[in-house]
């Protein structure tokens, strides 16, 4: 192991032994993460990193005000990203379902003897997949369709639910855009809107 990287590891312990209520400087919080202060400062930007505090009032001077990362906040924020497998982590971020294109796409999934959805195969871990091999049946169902069915596992049922609400939420923002799009178009071409 190299130097740079026991320097690294000796660091995070050293983070990890402070107190929960220690404030942690951006590059300081990017080690106790295992990230980096570009990706950290590319979270703040975007509003998907952990809290942060950063001084600085109305009508101060400067953009670049110092960030400073509680360390309970950084921990806080590492346990609400914990996934159990790639599909969720997708899910979570919005990426396995994008379009209705997805969500009309046949996906297997886990029935029961009694037609209940048990969970979507590929979001199962492999212990989870072998151990599931003949116990249950593999039906492969449009994403849209299983969400509709009545599930085993309620939590299951609900993250594969939400990721289809979202789609169809911004499906239905962007129908809507369109429409009001139109209307404007409509309105401009009319004669009294030229007077």
């Amino acid at each position: 192991m190299n130097s740079t990287r026991l320097a690294d590891l000796d660091a995070l312990a050293r983070l990890h032994a402070l107190p929960d209520a220690v404030a942690l400087t951006t590059s300081e919080a990017a080690i106790f993460l295992r990230s980096s202060v570009s990706a950290l400062e590319s979270m703040r930007a975007k509003g998907t990193g952990p809290a942060y505090i950063q001084g600085g009032g109305r009508g101060s001077v400067g953009s670049n005000q110092k960030c400073l990362y509680e360390k309970a906040d950084l921990l806080a924020w590492m346990r609400a990203n914990k996934v159990s497998s790639t599909v969720e982590a997708a899910v979570r971020k919005g990426q396995l379902f994008m379009s209705v294109a997805d969500l009309a796409r046949e996906e297997a999934f886990w029935v029961d003897a009694h037609g209940q959805v048990v969970g979507m195969v590929e979001a199962a871990l492999v212990g989870t997949v072998v151990e599931r091999l003949g116990m249950y049946e593999i039906a492969w169902l449009p994403v849209a369709d299983a969400a509709a069915r009545t599930w085993s596992d309620l939590a299951s049922h609900r993250t594969l639910a939400g990721a289809v609400s979202n789609v169809l939420r911004s499906e239905l923002l962007r129908a809507e855009a369109g429409v009001e799009a139109s209307e404007i178009a409509s309105e401009a071409r009319r004669p009294e809107a030229r007077r």
